[in-house]
């Protein structure tokens, strides 16, 4: 998807994640910095539900069934 905006972005921190990222052009470092923003926000969001979820007994039993089998 390409849109033309216009967005005042701090050239100090593009430049920084530049260089830290190896990258070759202003996009590029962009566009990574947005996947891995949107990572770290999932990973976030995943560890607030931990501790959340009720597995099924069953489960539990057949992968320590399975982990004690290696």
């Amino acid at each position: 998807m390409t849109t033309e905006n216009t967005h005042t972005v701090d050239p100090n921190l593009l430049e920084q994640a530049k260089q830290l990222g190896g990258h070759q052009t202003e996009l590029e470092t962009l566009n990574e910095a947005l996947k891995e923003y949107i990572r770290w926000r999932k990973q976030i969001e995943a560890i607030q539900h931990f501790g959340t979820v009720d597995f099924d007994p069953a489960f539990l039993a057949e992968m320590d069934r399975r982990s004690q089998a290696r």
